[in-house]
């Protein structure tokens, strides 16, 4: 009864985070826009925040690993109070440039969660309740495109103070269910075997490392895409309104997938479906580069079923995998980290490769970036496969 009531308020949780990054991540170029940066500006903007968000992440992890008393529930916790004050803020300050640093404050403190409610699935399992991450991470994904439909169509009457209103909505239905999520231990050390820091965890998982490596080119592509998409809708006629439902579909067909992860597992090992998440995402820039109108880009999310689908749940278990137990907060601040690394450089590049080059040379850009994601992941398994041979597993 209890790992049933748990694994609903986990679902739950996982819904809840990200309708919060929906409000939070999905529409920044429309904020942004709406306020009147141009496309390189937005690019700087969110890059700015992002890089900050990649630095804070793995800090925050890494500490909440380090020190006794700070769980992943408390620190979710903490963070909910400056949320809640930036939400009220924006909605109260007219200067863009001030709206803008909100904005991306509330960015930063969506980012930090993710790597929070992930540590959250190995801290239940290791206390022997058995979580259905991919069920969770499935009705994550269609809460998310739930959201994107409404957000976007309300956008376009009330402009972007739909944002922070979302945001004060959200976070406090999000805050609701992590109070309610019952409390978990920490892993207990030997007095003589003391926390791995930062750099001495980059040290001591190389071939994790390699694969983070290759994921930030997976959320390069992900983002420079993601983070533009209103103006890839633009330039083939479309409005706020066509991007919402881009998102809505790029989000509900991830479902199924996400629901079926656990049997998916048992048929293809784990970093197998990271080379084919790598697949995936050259899959999707090609069928970017080929759209034609807003009927293509509506097909072309379909390819999120073997895109992010797949490494939404696949990059979760692989650092479970990889990552001694001890230090799997810090590990799933790196692997989440890379969604904000990659938005850090799809940002940057993206909107100046816009603004100066046009879209199709944005879109042929990407297709290099998913290329050469795709080595290196496959680099990254061939030689965590060759570890294994030589140690005998």
């Amino acid at each position: 009864m209890r790992e049933r009531e748990i694994n609903l308020k986990y679902i739950v949780l996982q819904g809840l985070y990200w309708m919060l990054y929906c409000v939070g991540a999905g529409f920044i170029s429309f904020y942004l826009q709406g306020n009147r940066f141009n496309n390189s500006l937005i690019g700087i903007v969110t890059a700015i925040f992002c890089l900050i968000a990649v630095i804070l992440q793995p800090i925050a992890g890494n500490i909440c690993d380090r020190i006794e008393v700070l769980t992943w529930k408390r620190l979710i916790i903490i963070l909910s109070i400056p949320y809640i004050i930036i939400c009220i803020m924006m909605l109260l300050i007219k200067n863009h440039w001030t709206v803008a640093i909100l904005f991306g404050l509330m960015y930063i403190i969506t980012s930090i969660y993710l790597p929070l409610i992930n540590s959250a699935l190995f801290a239940y399992e290791k206390e022997g309740i058995s979580i259905n991450f991919g069920l969770a991470r499935g009705c994550g994904s269609a809460t998310y495109a739930i959201l994107a439909l409404v957000i976007g169509n309300l956008a376009l009457n009330h402009g972007t103070n739909i944002i922070p209103v979302g945001g004060l909505i959200m976070i406090v239905l999000f805050l609701a269910i992590v109070i309610m999520m019952p409390a978990t231990k920490k892993v207990t050390t030997k007095r003589d075997e003391e926390r791995t820091n930062v750099i001495q965890f980059i040290e001591k998982y190389p071939y994790f490392s390699l694969m983070v490596l290759a994921v930030l080119f997976m959320f390069f592509s992900h983002n420079i895409v993601a983070t533009y998409l209103l103006q890839i809708v633009q330039s083939l006629g479309g409005n706020s309104s066509n991007l919402g439902k881009a998102m809505f579909i790029q989000a509900v067909v991830e479902i199924p997938v996400l629901f079926t992860f656990s049997y998916i597992m048992k048929k293809i090992r784990v970093e197998s479906l990271m080379i084919i998440a790598a697949l995936g995402y050259v899959l999707k820039a090609v069928m970017y580069f080929s759209s034609v109108n807003i009927a293509m880009i509506y097909i072309t999310q379909l390819s999120q079923i073997c895109s992010f689908a797949i490494l939404a749940a696949a990059s979760v278990y692989f650092t479970g995998m990889v990552v001694d137990h001890k230090d799997q907060t810090t590990g799933q601040a790196f692997m989440s980290g890379m969604v904000s690394a990659g938005t850090v450089l799809g940002s940057l590049f993206g909107g100046a490769i816009i603004d100066h080059m046009g879209m199709r040379a944005m879109l042929t850009v990407n297709i290099f970036i998913t290329v050469v994601g795709l080595f290196i992941a496959v680099c990254s398994v061939r030689l965590i496969r060759g570890r294994k041979k030589c140690e005998g597993v």
